[in-house]
């Protein structure tokens, strides 16, 4: 759950990206990002209700209090009005909030082939 489409559209296109650098068996940004740690421009705090009851309601199967205790709020510190909420397995993909979508591509794009990035410029136009 994001505040800002476009962090939810980063979060997705990072996503598939991950999936395209799995089936070419590169490193995903998610293990990057795990083991680099979250951006420290990223503030973590416990969800407020409203974000606990709507994840009880939309998820029913979770375990009674799990949200409570696990669900988190992480947002840009230089922009409040961009958050998102995530349970601890999801924490590295919380890194969206803190890039643009160029950082984003740019990441995703390292070590690919050139047979996939010589056909970036074609997707821009």
């Amino acid at each position: 759950m994001f505040s800002k489409f476009s962090d939810a559209g980063k979060y997705i296109i990072m996503r598939i990206g991950d999936g395209v650098r799995v089936d070419l068996r590169l490193r995903t940004q998610f293990v990057k990002w795990d083991a680099g740690g979250l951006d420290s421009h990223i503030l973590i705090e416990p969800a407020d209700r409203d974000a606990v009851d709507f994840m009880n309601k939309e998820c029913p199967t979770l375990k009674k209090g799990f949200a409570e205790q696990y669900l988190k709020r992480y947002t840009l510190q230089s922009d409040p009005s961009s958050y998102g909420f995530a349970f601890p397995e999801d924490q590295p993909r919380m890194e969206v909030l803190a890039l643009s979508f160029e950082e984003l591509t740019t990441a995703l794009l390292e070590d690919m082939p050139d047979s996939i990035t010589s056909q970036v410029s074609n997707w821009r136009q």
